[in-house]
């Protein structure tokens, strides 16, 4: 990484015109920038792909010391993310599916350009830029440049935050914790939920029926990668429950893309979230956007606790469900039969492990992610405690997961 490019992107001339561009009614001027110390390790995007481009790719922390309109200068802690292209992650990502071998390698790469990932560069920065404020940290400036690749994001340096990166650690997600993520995240969920008869936008990679049933080789693909390689994890009953799963797509997602759909994380686990304040005034806060979407509000809960919850708290998940529930019903009015959210839950979780467990245990099988087991045991809980009640469930789906 050559210590020019870096210079480039953190001098004050190339900061001062990302801060006016974001806000052009200011006049900030950046009088100095000095590095600030900051761990990349935490990034899987990042980490994988720093050795795919000639470019300065990561996170970069800087003290910034501007001046506005004649006030006294200020110091601000900021990082500047500068994401790879999406195609240098999907060239990477296919490159892990090669080491896979077998039936993996042969598939995937009719699918890498379409598993979420060939945009992120794009994403990130639209979010950024046009959803509300809320879940998000403060974004100071962002930058795309297409012809020299070029995409960035300055935002705040999260700093007196609690449960940073705390993947490894569920236990420390309280009840307070995760109840309060809950109510924050059907707030965004309700804020950003599409009116009924509006589509959503037309991305390349949106969930759709259509989608699911077009990548169906690939989520088998993807299956018959995991099963053999983790047997502790998929037995031959839940690898049966997840290949009838993708069988049943055409059903299920018919229903399901009748729903309302927001834009939701995509991504949202403890990897990629953390907590300001404390008490009363805890406030969650999501970063890296680079994969949010739109889908049904839920896929974003279940997630989050099949990340947090292990064996000793699988009892609390259906209570945290339906306080999301409780919650979102309450903000947008859409949401008060208990039994059409449990089946929408259902069919969230399964698109859920069949897309991005399937690309986490594809990465996995090449380099071990010491979080992800427990992430699957609770995902195939979610699975059981959430099988559709009404009859007209398909019945591979609704059978139960011993």
């Amino acid at each position: 990484m050559p210590d020019t490019a870096i210079l480039d992107l953190v001098s004050p001339a190339f900061l001062e015109e990302m801060l006016r561009a974001h806000a052009p009614n200011s006049a900030y001027k950046v009088l100095a920038v000095e590095p600030l110390p900051l761990d990349n390790s935490a990034s899987i995007l990042v980490t994988l792909t720093a050795g795919q481009s000639a470019r300065p790719i990561g996170h970069f922390g800087l003290a910034v010391t501007l001046e506005e309109a004649g006030r006294p200068p200020t110091t601000h802690h900021l990082v500047l993310k500068v994401k790879p292209h999406g195609s240098e992650i999907s060239s990477m990502l296919a490159g892990l599916a090669g080491l896979c071998g077998g039936e993996l390698a042969a598939v995937y790469p009719a699918f890498a350009e379409r598993t979420g990932f060939q945009h992120t560069h794009q994403r990130e920065l639209a979010v950024y830029e046009h959803a509300a404020p809320g879940l998000m940290p403060r974004i100071w400036g962002t930058h795309t440049d297409e012809q020299t690749g070029l995409y960035c994001v300055l935002m705040e340096y999260l700093q007196d935050v609690t449960l940073l990166n705390s993947v490894q650690t569920p236990a420390v997600w309280t009840d307070h914790h995760i109840r309060t993520a809950l109510t924050q995240l059907a707030a965004w969920h309700a804020r950003h939920l599409l009116p009924p008869g509006f589509a959503a936008p037309a991305w390349p990679d949106l969930p759709t029926g259509a989608y699911m049933q077009e990548l169906a080789p690939l989520w088998t693909a993807l299956l018959h990668n995991a099963a053999p390689r983790f047997p502790e994890l998929f037995g031959a009953q839940r690898t049966a429950q997840l290949q009838a799963a993708i069988q049943q797509i055409p059903q299920r997602k018919a229903w399901l893309d009748t729903r309302p759909r927001t834009l939701i994380h995509n991504d949202l686990n403890p990897r990629n979230t953390c907590f300001r304040g404390a008490g009363a005034s805890l406030q969650l806060c999501a970063y890296d956007w680079e994969l949010a979407t739109y889908h049904v509000p839920v896929y974003d809960a279940v997630e989050l606790l099949c990340f947090v919850l292990d064996a000793d708290r699988y009892h609390l998940r259906p209570a945290y469900l339906e306080h999301y529930r409780h919650t979102l019903h309450a903000l947008t009015g859409r949401y008060p039969d208990p039994v059409a959210f449990r089946r929408e839950t259902h069919y969230a979780t399964l698109d859920f492990g069949l897309h991005r467990l399937g690309m986490y245990l594809m990465a996995h099988s090449v380099g071990p992610y010491p979080f992800l087991p427990r992430v699957v045991e609770s995902f195939f809980d979610t699975l059981t405690q959430t099988v559709p009640t009404e009859n007209t469930a398909p019945a591979a789906i609704a059978s139960h997961i011993a």
